[in-house]
């Protein structure tokens, strides 16, 4: 049933509600931000420390998807999960509430988001309806979050995006399908048109635009992690034929190719053609590529672009980078909360108030962040 904006808006303020109250300053202690959802189905975004004990926990009206962290520490914003029609801006202390905006008329989010250097603008990856364009809308955080534009990402359904090291340019995801404002079902199933986009963020100007090979044309780029030196490891989710197996994840260099990473038949089989999240460790050495579907994270050696080994976990999904090297902290549908490393044999659960909740796709650290 179609909803107006006012009441849309009505009906958002009163889903939104804290949960818990904070336990202190996160000074000194990692913490961990991601969307879940209780045991009674009621989604929320929820900080937690790696110790296993939750700082707070926020209603949110729909299942949330991506977190970002405004430079300086001084906001979160959560995104629905695609095709959402909201954003939400968090305290990232106490977990409140500070504003709600809602995706203008004749688009919707998809899920991702990330701020200027500066804080002062938060480009969001979103969808034109009419013709199933994607765009960047870019708002305004010292006005309050007022939408004040919008680029082409040069591709339809862009998902992820993350800034590159100068801070002037973006890499956009084009995971290449084109949906309608309420499906996620692809309108061009078996014709998509994924692609990385480098767009000038001041102008929006495309520097560079960088499509798969045809035989490729049935991978949707999905997900982003940037090193310091500018390459950009992006993860892939098959849309083909489930007989196929295909490479996955893969570097965009940085004299501008793309490079998938080499991984053993039975590993790349254990991927079940799908990638969740990927992350870079401490160093920005380690890769990290989780699979919901195949229940497995995987790890590659970015310097050497050596594969490291797989390890296990039901239905993971977040993954983050922890404070020691090669360590990565990851979540899951239906296992809690798990600290892995290179050198371990089996993902280490954290267990504590964090089994009780069912962890969405993405985490942020924001002693990271």
């Amino acid at each position: 049933m179609a909803i107006d904006r006012r009441s849309f808006l009505a009906a958002l303020g009163a889903a939104i509600g804290t949960g818990l109250s904070p336990r202190g300053a996160f000074a000194g202690e990692p913490i961990y931000v991601s969307a879940c959802t209780n045991a009674n189905g009621v989604h929320h975004v929820a900080a937690f420390s790696q110790d296993g004990r939750m700082r707070f926990a926020t209603t949110l009206p729909s299942r949330g998807h991506d977190i970002t962290l405004r430079p300086g520490g001084r906001e979160l914003v959560v995104f629905a999960r695609r095709p959402g029609n909201w954003m939400a801006v968090i305290d990232p202390i106490s977990g409140d509430v500070r504003k709600v905006v809602p995706a203008m008329p004749g688009r919707h989010f998809y899920g991702h988001g990330t701020f200027s250097d500066d804080g002062r603008l938060l480009y969001a990856t979103e969808n034109r309806v009419e013709n199933g364009d994607g765009v960047l809308g870019i708002y305004d955080a010292d006005a309050g979050y007022v939408r004040i534009g919008e680029t082409m990402t040069n591709g339809p359904g862009p998902h992820d995006l993350t800034f590159l090291p100068d801070g002037k340019r973006l890499v956009v995801a084009n995971g290449g399908e084109r949906t309608e404002a309420d499906s996620r079902d692809a309108l061009n199933q078996g014709a998509l048109e994924s692609s990385l986009a480098v767009l000038r963020a001041g102008t929006g100007e495309v520097e560079s635009h960088i499509e798969l090979p045809r035989e490729l044309r049935s991978l949707s780029i999905r997900h982003l992690a940037c090193a310091p030196d500018g390459e950009v490891v992006f993860g892939c989710q098959f849309k083909g034929d489930a007989l196929n197996v295909m490479q996955l994840v893969g570097i965009l260099t940085l004299s501008g190719e793309t490079i998938f990473l080499d991984i053993p038949e039975d590993d790349l089989l254990s991927l079940e053609n799908y990638i969740g999240s990927v992350s870079l460790d401490r160093s920005s050495d380690i890769i990290a590529a989780t699979s919901p579907l195949g229940s497995v994270v995987a790890f590659w050696d970015r310097t050497s672009r050596r594969y490291l080994g797989r390890r296990r976990m039901s239905d993971i999904c977040g993954v983050a980078a922890a404070p020691e090297r090669a360590t990565f902290l990851v979540t899951s549908g239906n296992a809690g909360v798990g600290m892995t490393q290179i050198e371990g044999r089996a993902i280490e659960r954290i267990g504590g108030d964090l089994d009780r909740w069912i962890w969405d796709n993405h985490t942020l650290s924001l002693d990271r962040a």
